[in-house]
């Protein structure tokens, strides 16, 4: 059996109309950040007509295009998910949305702890703009992380030595191959 594999690089954000944007790390305010997710969705209609034109087995995408969890499942191909960061953040951001521990604070200073971690993470709503509801990062996010879970599996970059116990955590609470 023989595996092909074809690498698609997506059009860079800077060519829909943000000048020197190159990754949505660039973002240096909130602003910013909006208009990233705006020009990410601009670019999905050309990367839709590359996914049919080339007629992939598999999609492997960013977290940042939700959508073609939609794109993969149109061909029939399995999406999976891409998360560069790690199963610690991963687990932190999926314990924040279920139990959303910062809903009852009475400021965004106040910190909250994370619950069912293996450890005693405190944080505040400032450190995490995206745990603010009813925003159109919130809503941006939302659709992140529900895509997630329709995918085949999340693909993560990870250092088991360091994380392992975020690893077996992820893998039992998930549900989702990893």
């Amino acid at each position: 059996m023989s595996i092909s594999v074809s690498v698609l690089t997506a059009p860079r954000i800077s060519e829909v109309g943000l000048p020197g944007v190159e990754n949505i790390k660039d973002a240096t305010s909130r602003e910013m950040l909006v208009k990233i997710i705006h020009g990410i969705a601009m670019i999905q209609e050309q990367i839709e007509l590359l996914f049919e034109e080339m007629q992939p087995d598999c999609i492997v995408s960013d977290m940042l295009y939700p959508w073609t969890v939609e794109s993969a499942g149109k061909l029939g191909s399995p999406r999976i998910y891409h998360y560069s960061s790690s199963y610690f953040a991963s687990c932190t951001a999926h314990f924040i949305k279920k139990h959303k521990p910062h809903e009852n604070l009475v400021s965004d200073t106040d910190s909250f702890s994370i619950p069912n971690l293996p450890h005693n993470i405190e944080i505040t709503s400032l450190q995490q703009d995206w745990v603010r509801t009813g925003n159109e990062l919130s809503d941006y996010f939302d659709a992140i992380y529900e895509s997630e879970g329709r995918s085949y599996g999340t693909l993560f970059n990870r250092f088991h030595e360091l994380e392992g116990d975020y690893e077996k955590l992820y893998k039992s609470t998930k549900g989702i191959k990893a």
